[in-house]
């Protein structure tokens, strides 16, 4: 057997596998074992889990000698692959703990020099814990006397102590959804693998460097680094047991009507995976600011995140800059859960985007009136530095025009309302929204990298006219009239 390894910049990488898989687009699925030659896998796994560091390992499959597989994106897998047929794997546990079954202390010895010439022994060295230690070092030192020559050299020190040596029982467990699907069909089948291993490790601890035996007892027990290693290599996998799933569960076929379908199919699983983590978090968000229901964070893929806000249950308003160039953006709420939506329209000029969200948020209110005053209190929030869901404090320094930052000046038509401010902003708020207590008047956007404090939020009024003409049925009037 062979494996195929294709590292991601996430945690979680993982080898392809397989022998071979063959779908058929009938009413129930048909897997031939001796036909397919090539099939593409496509990794799918939450990507809040893999920022967490839920996922200790990565999953291994084996390939036999005459099949060939690629690692693709989701979207190539169901769009535009080599292969008719592709796997998508969807881990939500890849965990790694340890017992420790026995620790007991053996006895050894430590040679600390001679004495009138004893070593110096280090402060976190378990020698210092041997019997006698103090009294025999203090026996050993040179004693100085005046006018006489220097003390001979006598017999060896040598001292009894113990090490410890724990017997630990590594385990590394593994779950992951597998969809197989025939893309041209639209049809697949979910089935759900939970592979487990456990090995034991015998390590020592708190041995001491002066042990004589000290290389010895390390060449016959396990090391740390070595327990380190197993926690973190990839779990194996047993493709012929996952095939044989597949044909047990034929008759589970499902159909789906395009890629943002069968993403939602994924991502209910997700969701509850998500919830039960979160309910067992002892760090959980406090849940007393309702705002920050309503702030998602927005990860575009590129290795950059954005702020986003929701202003319908099922819509989010972020900036263009966040979201340029992708049809899909996958999304995280502040409880945790795991979202995603497409973007559905923007405005270059003023820096908004519209996204529509697969899962269901509280919408915010939006200030209206006229004046809105400058040294008034105002927080935003987002996720500056990667640092997620931070809220910030400062004042409304100035409301005032100013060119699109996207557009060259004077090429980007008529100039774009902002709310300026000193409420701390960097890159990763971009998006998220700028409260005056529980209403929102602006969306944090830009800041001037020549200068500290002063950074800008486009103005309620200019993402409130954008809104009531880009999706039917909204209609807020900025000045507060009905």
């Amino acid at each position: 057997m062979r494996a195929i390894f294709s590292r991601f910049k996430s945690k979680f990488g993982f080898l392809l596998l397989g022998p071979v898989l063959l779908l058929v687009s009938t009413p129930s699925f048909a897997v031939d074992f001796t036909t397919l030659k090539h099939i593409v896998v496509a990794e799918a796994t939450s990507r809040t889990l893999l920022r967490s560091g839920e996922i200790d390992f990565s999953a291994a499959f084996a390939l036999d000698d005459d099949m060939t597989a690629d690692m693709v994106s989701f979207d190539e897998a169901l769009d535009q692959s080599s292969s008719r047929y592709a796997i998508i794997i969807d881990v939500f546990e890849a965990k790694a703990s340890r017992r420790v079954l026995d620790l007991k202390g053996v006895r050894s010895t430590v040679f600390l020099g001679f004495m009138g010439a004893p070593v110096s022994v280090a402060s976190d060295d378990s020698a210092r814990d041997a019997e006698g230690f103090s009294q025999a070092l203090s026996r050993a030192a040179p004693q100085a006397t005046y006018g006489a020559t220097s003390q001979a050299v006598g017999q060896p020190i040598i001292l009894s102590y113990d090490y410890d040596q724990a017997s630990i029982q590594a385990r590394r467990k593994l779950s992951a959804h597998l969809f197989l699907i025939d893309r041209v069909a639209k049809t697949y089948i979910r089935t759900t693998v939970d592979v487990a291993e456990d090995r034991r490790f015998e390590i020592a601890y708190r041995l001491s460097r002066y042990d004589p035996r000290r290389e010895k007892i390390r060449q016959e027990l396990d090391s740390e680094q070595e327990l380190d290693n197993y926690e973190r290599q990839e779990l194996l996998i047993d493709l012929s047991d996952v095939l044989a799933d597949f044909q047990a569960k034929a008759a589970e076929t499902q159909p789906f009507k395009s890629a943002l379908a069968l993403r939602k199919s994924i991502r209910q699983g997700q969701t509850q995976v998500l919830a039960n983590l979160e309910a067992n978090r002892f760090d959980a968000r406090p849940l007393n600011d309702p705002r920050f229901d309503s702030v998602v964070a927005i990860y575009t893929g590129k290795g950059t995140m954005g702020s986003g806000f929701y202003i319908t249950p099922t819509v989010v308003m972020t900036n263009w800059h966040v979201v340029e160039g992708h049809r899909f953006v996958e999304m995280k709420t502040y409880d945790g859960g795991e979202t995603f939506g497409t973007v559905l329209g923007h405005d270059a000029r003023l820096d908004i985007a519209l996204i529509k969200v697969d899962r269901r948020g509280r919408p915010v209110e939006f200030y209206t009136g006229r004046n809105l005053n400058p040294g008034s209190s105002v927080e935003a929030i987002g996720h500056p530095m990667r640092i997620e869901f931070s809220i910030t404090r400062g004042i409304v320094s100035a409301i005032r025009k100013h060119y699109s930052i996207n557009l060259p000046r004077g090429a980007g038509g008529e100039d774009v309302l902002f709310v300026q401010t000193d409420a701390a902003v960097n890159p990763g708020n971009s998006g998220g929204p700028l409260f005056l207590g529980n209403r929102v008047i602006g969306m944090n956007t830009w800041g001037r990298g020549d200068a500290t404090s002063i950074n800008f939020s486009v103005h309620y009024s200019e993402l409130l006219n954008f809104i009531n003409e880009h999706l039917p049925g909204f209609n807020v009037d900025p000045t507060g009239r009905s």
